[in-house]
């Protein structure tokens, strides 16, 4: 599935978002956040590989009710590169496992 993936359009929208909320708030640039990244599993989802390959880069998982997975990585700066650098690496993890994203979210410093 991950070569059927649009890493164009996924990068365009993590940018456009980045930029406007810079936009909206210029002191958020640089600032150290912690990203919450939301994946939902499809019919073929293996949960069990995803949160130990997660753990394994060192981002915090928590397991919905309903099978939705949340990978948490703290202290990066809120930069659009930062934030690519682990969108994409999950992404990619999630996508090979059966999970497919469902956004990005942070709690603002």
């Amino acid at each position: 599935m991950s070569n059927e993936w649009d890493w164009e359009l996924q990068q365009n929208q993590t940018a456009y978002t980045v930029a406007e909320l810079i936009k909206q708030n210029g002191g958020l640039e640089g600032a150290n956040i912690t990203l919450d990244m939301e994946f939902d599993p499809t019919g073929d989802a293996d949960t069990v590989t995803l949160e130990k390959a997660l753990r394994t880069f060192g981002y915090d998982v928590r397991v919905a009710t309903g099978g939705a997975l949340q990978a948490s990585i703290s202290d990066i700066a809120f930069t659009f590169e930062s934030i690519w650098t682990h969108e994409e690496r999950t992404t990619k993890m999630a996508l090979s496992r059966g999970f497919q994203p469902d956004g990005w979210g942070f709690w603002e410093p």
